[in-house]
């Protein structure tokens, strides 16, 4: 409903909303009770007053005020709305579109939606075929027979708990949105959004055939797809859920090992045309990249892999020239991509490779001293020029002379360099223009835990993977999937 107060028409303030009053009612049709628009009109009548007699209060004082009083009246616009629908639905099984036997109108029912409570009176019945109770209603305006919030609280719930603890995410929703939410409310409902995002999710990654996100990557039906790169990183990082809670001191008496802390498998793609250099950050370009896709699980590296291939697909894995592959030095990851992507460029991460010859000078000559940084700089030199084999003979010389500790530390370096050599090609990798290091995922991995590595915070395996999930649809852009009422937003942004 789209209400427009024209100046000429109103010529003080009262006039102003008794034609908002009317346009209202005419253009519900009179469904709102007369009483109820006019408690609302002279609620906004005396906030309007009030701003009247304070004139310090500026424009914030303004949008508060007007603000609250509208929330009355959208929430009898939407609780008529929301009848008017639940009526209009026919009384059949949702699921087998059979006719419903032994049919109720069951009392009201209260729900939480943005504007405050509603409530709604539906049918209740019996399917024959299906063997179960029903509300045709319910399923019609998207919710579930357990569920107590809108789809709007829902999603503002996935939304705020996704990227704060519920006790802030209380706050934040009564200050923003004027709603009450108890932070029970928000974690409930974060819980139930993230296992139906898992479901979601778990139906894309097993489809036959993988489609792009609407919107991306699509090219014109009358031009040729131009070659690019494929750009894929992946790593892994820590969090800490309550295994064995409550059980530490006799699982320590049972000589029990006790585990706290799990991997989160994280991976990303992007292509290499959508990465670019803009911002400086002491005095150089930081390269960023405009578009990519998130993978996050705690579900282990098999549906780490699974998930990571459907995002490729999507990225457009199958026209693609060329597949760069960058990781640290562990084995899993590089055993992984040998499985699913074997024809792909494999390439070290440059940091980890340098690690390993900062270690050896650490040794040699002391941490962060003037002889460390003289002595590895020609050897970090050689590695950017894909000099491998001659740092591992240099070191390989060199050990005889070294201490035993120093001694072991080139030699786990010698040995690390061998088993890499292959992956360690990076001056082609500058020429051309792609990355050397895995800045990319690293970066991803550190903004995750910001969420789920706080103080004080355990988790369980359905919990943080719900979270997970619900962030690797926002950052991926597959919001309108769990929540098409969004859609609306975005044609309004656009």
């Amino acid at each position: 409903m789209l209400i427009h107060l024209c100046p000429t028409r109103c010529s003080n303030r009262s006039e102003a909303i008794e034609t908002l009053v009317n346009e209202i009612l005419a253009s519900q049709e009179d469904r709102l009770l007369k009483e109820d628009l006019a408690c609302w009109q002279a609620d906004l009548q005396r906030r309007l007053a009030q701003l009247e007699q304070h004139p310090e209060q500026g424009l914030g004082f303004i949008e508060e005020h007007i603000r609250q009083a509208s929330l009355e009246l959208q929430r009898l616009l939407v609780q008529q709305a929301m009848q008017d629908q639940a009526n209009r639905v026919e009384e059949k099984c949702p699921d087998c579109g059979a006719g419903l036997t032994d049919k109720k109108r069951r009392v009201p029912r209260w729900i939480d939606a943005y504007c405050g409570k509603v409530k709604r009176v539906r049918t209740h019945g019996w399917c024959p075929h299906c063997q179960r109770w029903h509300f045709p209603a319910d399923r019609a305006l998207g919710l579930r027979q357990d569920s107590t919030a809108s789809p709007l609280v829902q999603e503002m719930c996935a939304l705020l708990v996704s990227k704060m603890p519920a006790e802030q995410a209380e706050a934040i929703c009564l200050r923003v949105t004027g709603r009450r939410l108890s932070r029970s409310t928000l974690a409930r409902e974060a819980q139930r959004q993230g296992d139906h995002a898992i479901e979601v999710r778990r139906h894309l990654v097993e489809a036959p055939v993988c489609m792009a996100p609407a919107g991306r990557l699509t090219a014109a039906p009358d031009q040729p797809a131009e070659p690019f790169t494929l750009v894929i990183q992946i790593d892994a990082w820590n969090v800490r859920e309550r295994d064995h809670w409550g059980q530490t001191e006799k699982r320590r008496r049972q000589h029990l090992e006790i585990e706290r802390w799990h991997w989160v498998y994280t991976g990303t793609c992007f292509r290499l045309s959508h990465r670019c250099k803009k911002g400086r950050f002491k005095n150089k370009l930081r390269a960023i990249i405009t578009e990519r896709s998130y993978v996050a699980t705690r579900g282990g590296v098999q549906p780490l892999m699974q998930q990571l291939y459907y995002e490729a697909r999507a990225r457009g894995l199958a026209r693609a020239q060329r597949v760069l592959v960058i990781a640290d030095g562990a084995v899993w990851i590089w055993k992984l991509f040998e499985d699913r992507f074997q024809d792909a460029v494999q390439r070290l991460d440059l940091y980890h490779a340098n690690t390993y010859l900062w270690a050896v000078a650490n040794e040699l000559h002391g941490k962060g001293t003037a002889g460390a940084r003289q002595w590895v700089k020609p050897l970090l030199k050689q590695i950017r020029n894909d000099q491998v084999a001659q740092v591992i003979t240099q070191l390989e010389e060199l050990k005889p002379r070294l201490e035993t500790a120093a001694a072991k530390v080139a030699q786990e370096t010698i040995e690390y360099y061998q088993n890499h050599q292959k992956r360690m090609k990076y001056k082609d990798g500058r020429k051309r223009k792609e990355p050397v290091g895995s800045g990319a995922i690293e970066s991803t991995c550190r903004q995750l835990q910001c969420r789920l590595k706080r103080c004080g915070q355990f988790w369980s395996t359905r919990g943080d993977e719900a979270l997970l999930c619900l962030e690797m649809f926002w950052r991926n852009e597959r919001w309108e999937m769990l929540f098409p009422h969004a859609k609306l937003t975005s044609v309004t942004n656009n």
